[in-house]
C-alpha cells in the first residue's frame, strides 16, 4: 500500500489478531476492538460512541508517502479513484459553447503528499534521465519538491484534489501514459472517450455544430450515464 491508507491496514491486521485468538469474546479484547476500530479509516459512528462513551482511541502508526512506485501503480490507482471528465459551458455570447476537459482524482486530505508525487512523477516521465527514486539524492529532491504548493492540487478542509485540464497537457502526457498503462473495468470506456474528444478539440471539430453535437452525445453517455 501506497497512501495513509496502510495505517488503517496495519489496524485492521490488529483486530484480525484479535479476533482470531478468540479475545474479542471477552469485555477486555472487545473494548481493544472498538479502541482501535476508533482510529480506523473514518472513526466510531455516532451509535457506537454513544455506547463506548469511555473508549480512548489508539494512536494511528505515522505514515511517511514514498514515492509512487511504478506506472502500473498509478493505473490501478486510476482505475479506482480516477476521473475523466468532459465539460461543456455556454458561452456568454451565446455564438458557440465552451468544451473543455479534465482529468482528475480526489480523495482525503490526508493524501495531499500522494496527488503532490504524482504530479512530480507525471512531470519526469518524458525524462529518463531524472534520478527520481533511482538515487538517495534524487528522493531527496522529490521530498524537497512535495513541500512545495502545487498548481495542480487544491485543497479544501477534508479533501484534496489533483485536476489537469489544459489540452496540451493531456495530449502529451496523460493520454499517453494511460494509452501504455490502460485503466481498467468501465472507466477504460470513459478513457476511451475522453481521448476521442481531446483529439476533437485539437482538431478544431469542436467549433463545428456537427463536433458539438457529437460531444454533447459522448458525454451523454460517460461515467455515471453510461449504461452497463
Amino acid at each position: 500500500l501506497v497512501t495513509a491508507k496502510v495505517s488503517d491496514y496495519l489496524i485492521f491486521k490488529q483486530c484480525l489478531e484479535i479476533i482470531n485468538n478468540g479475545e474479542h469474546l471477552t469485555e477486555k479484547g472487545l473494548l481493544k476492538i472498538i479502541s482501535l476500530k476508533s482510529s480506523l479509516n473514518w472513526g466510531l459512528s455516532l451509535k457506537l460512541i454513544k455506547t463506548f462513551p469511555n473508549v480512548i482511541p489508539v494512536k494511528r502508526l505515522e505514515y511517511n508517502f514514498n514515492l509512487i512506485p511504478d506506472p502500473f501503480w498509478l493505473a490501478g490507482f486510476t482505475s479506482g479513484d480516477g476521473s475523466f471528465h468532459l465539460n461543456i459551458k455556454k458561452s456568454d455570447s451565446n455564438k458557440n459553447n465552451r468544451v473543455s476537459i479534465r482529468f482528475s482524482i480526489n480523495l482525503h486530505i490526508r493524501e495531499a503528499e500522494v496527488l503532490k508525487g504524482l504530479v512530480i512523477y507525471l512531470n519526469t516521465l518524458n525524462k529518463p534521465s531524472h534520478p527520481l527514486g533511482k538515487t538517495k539524492e534524487g528522493r531527496t529532491e522529490v521530498k524537497a519538491m512535495l513541500n512545495l504548493k502545487n498548481k495542480y492540487v487544491y485543497n479544501t478542509n477534508k479533501t484534496v484534489s489533483l485536476t489537469i485540464t489544459k489540452i496540451s497537457e493531456i495530449i502529451e502526457v496523460i493520454i499517453p501514459f494511460f494509452d501504455k498503462y490502460p485503466v481498467q473495468g468501465l472507466k477504460s470506456l470513459d478513457f476511451v472517450d475522453f481521448k476521442k474528444v481531446a483529439m476533437m478539440i485539437v482538431a478544431k471539430e469542436h467549433l463545428t455544430i456537427e463536433g458539438l453535437n457529437r460531444i454533447l452525445e459522448i458525454k451523454l453517455n460517460m461515467n455515471q450515464h453510461r449504461k452497463w
